[in-house]
C-alpha cells in the first residue's frame, strides 16, 4: 500500500513535533514537518531519529507568507503527487488584558493562528479537490468554545478558525471527500 503524504505545520515544538514523529514511525505516512525557522529544528530532529530524511523531511515554512506555503506545497506535490492529511497546527499565545496588548500584536496573532490556517488550506485544496480526498486537521482549543482569562485574542484567533473549520467542513466533504 503506498504511503498518506502528510503536511504539518508549527513542528518545532509541542503538539506539531510530537505529531510528526508519531506518523512518522507509522509506515502509512510520509511527513513533511514545517517550522518559520530551521533554527528551531534540533528537537524535531533528535525525536525523529531514524524516520529522519526517511519518512519525516523538515521544511522551512511559515503560515504567514504565502510564498513559503506554496513553495512547499508545490515540492511535496512535486515528489509524491498529492497531498493526503493537513494538519494545520502552527499557532501561539499571549497573555493579554483586553487593552493591554497592542493591536499590531493581536493583527500578529489572528493572522498566524486563524489566517495561516487559511493560507494553507487554500494551498493545499486544489491538489485535495483534484484527488476527490484529502482530509484536514484544524488544531484548535478549548478556548475555541470557552472564553480563557486573560486570553482574548487567542480565543479570538481559536473562535474564528472553529467557525471557519465548521463552515467549510460540510462543503468539502459532501462536494469533493476531503474531511
Amino acid at each position: 500500500m503506498a504511503h498518506q503524504t502528510v503536511l504539518i505545520t508549527g513542528c518545532s515544538t509541542g503538539i506539531g513535533l510530537a505529531t510528526a514523529v508519531m506518523m512518522a514511525k507509522d509506515a502509512r505516512f510520509k511527513v513533511y514537518a514545517t517550522m518559520r525557522n530551521l533554527k528551531s529544528k534540533t528537537d524535531l530532529e533528535k525525536a525523529a531519529g531514524d524516520t529522519l530524511n526517511k519518512s519525516l523531511f523538515i521544511r522551512e515554512l511559515d503560515v504567514t507568507k504565502e510564498a513559503t506555503i506554496k513553495l512547499v506545497a508545490d515540492e511535496i506535490l512535486k515528489e509524491n503527487g498529492r497531498i493526503d492529511v493537513l494538519v494545520n497546527n502552527a499557532g501561539y499565545t499571549e497573555t493579554d488584558a483586553i487593552d493591554q496588548l497592542p493591536l499590531e500584536a493581536c493583527q500578529a496573532m489572528m493572522d498566524t493562528n486563524f489566517w495561516g490556517a487559511v493560507r494553507t488550506m487554500r494551498a493545499v485544496l486544489p491538489a485535495m479537490k483534484r484527488q476527490t480526498s484529502g482530509r484536514i486537521i484544524n488544531v484548535s482549543s478549548v478556548a475555541a468554545v470557552w472564553g480563557v482569562p486573560f486570553s482574548a485574542t487567542y480565543t479570538a484567533t481559536k473562535f474564528a478558525l472553529e467557525g471557519f473549520t465548521e463552515s467549510s467542513a460540510s462543503v468539502l466533504k459532501r462536494t469533493y471527500n476531503i474531511r
